[in-house]
């Protein structure tokens, strides 16, 4: 899984566009998950963005359904597995210019480890300013269940800005994994050139 991702990243920290998932241009061989625990198999496409529904198909000439993350729990594609998730905020277009992140309804996230919290992968497509054309910002969100309600908390990943915003952004990081003083101190020492897959794995281990 971590070698998948690292590579799939590396293509997303060269592409302005994000569609490096194999369902991103083309209908692919995949399985949606239905929130009552049942599945269907078939053809998907979906453009890894919050504002973009997932087209599915039961065979290549079949009609094309529909499915926002409210509809269903999720989808899988080869050894990639997709989950609906709700009301976060992502670091985006807005926050690499003048420092505001965005609110995001719903959208799907590719699960990267689970346990006592969960870690995602989420993609977002906007405007760059800069160069005048549509660029993927990866965030990884993490997500754990206190005091009966979900929290969340997102990290911007391969997205061109000054090393301040990288830094603010780590501040509800700090927040949110308070409970493990020794992971916090790895996240304080965290340069924008550094390895955050040296991170995730120290995540993972607490899991």
């Amino acid at each position: 899984m971590k070698i998948l991702t690292t590579v799939l990243l590396a293509f997303w920290a060269l592409s302005v566009s994000g569609q490096d998932y194999p369902f991103a241009k083309h209908f692919v061989t995949g399985t949606i998950l239905f929130k009552d625990s049942t599945q269907k198999t078939g053809q998907i496409k979906w453009f890894p963005d919050p504002k973009q529904s997932l087209k599915f198909k039961e065979r290549e000439d079949g009609d094309v359904v529909q499915y926002s993350p409210e509809d269903i729990a999720g989808f899988r594609v080869d050894t990639l597995q997709f989950v609906s998730l709700f009301n976060f905020e992502l670091y985006a277009s807005d926050y690499a210019i003048v420092g505001k992140t965005l609110k995001v309804k719903h959208t799907f996230g590719q699960l990267l480890d689970s346990g006592t919290f969960n870690i995602y992968l989420v993609l977002v497509a906007g405007y760059n300013a800069i160069s005048g054309d549509i660029q993927t910002y990866p965030n990884f969100l993490f997500e754990q269940k206190m005091n009966g309600s979900i929290q969340h908390a997102a990290y911007p990943f391969a997205t061109r800005m000054k090393d301040k915003k990288y830094e603010k952004a780590k501040e509800n990081l700090y927040v949110f994994f308070k409970d493990y003083p020794d992971l916090v101190a790895e996240i304080k020492g965290y340069k924008q050139q550094d390895d955050f897959f040296k991170i995730i794995d120290l995540m993972k281990k607490l899991n």
